[in-house]
């Protein structure tokens, strides 16, 4: 759930700075390709459309093979970290979740070239077994 609040931060600071998107989440069981639908949706829609921003939210992230990124790379992607998150108190007691960084700068410093037009943010990873 916590992956999903960071996403959703995430989401609508990149609306905010790039205007109207199409914003697309693909949930379901384990094992039932959800990662492969995303990665070949994400390819398909860059190659006949433009720009795409792939999120990987999946603790045992895996999106970027299905990018098309080298199997070798994948535990020395950049990953977000949990404190470019902030918690920023409301009227009414209520408080809401905001990025510290501007989503240009976040898409600067953790954004992973990947191919058709495709740029891979990675949520989380788990460091070691038992972790995830």
């Amino acid at each position: 759930m916590r992956a999903f609040n960071r996403c959703l931060s995430l989401l609508s600071r990149v609306t905010e700075t790039l205007g109207p998107v199409v914003i697309i989440a693909i949930g379901g069981k384990g094992g039932s390709g959800k990662t492969t639908i995303c990665g070949i949706m994400a390819r398909t829609l860059g190659r006949k459309h433009g720009r795409v921003l792939a999120i990987d939210g999946d603790s045992n992230p895996n999106l970027a093979l299905t990018l098309g990124l080298p199997a070798k790379d994948l535990m020395h992607l950049p990953v977000l970290s949990r404190d470019l998150l902030e918690q920023v108190p409301e009227e009414g007691g209520k408080t809401r979740t905001k990025l510290k960084l501007s989503t240009p700068e976040v898409l600067r410093q953790f954004g992973i070239a990947a191919p058709d037009n495709s740029t891979l943010l990675v949520l989380g990873r788990v460091g070691h077994a038992g972790a995830g």
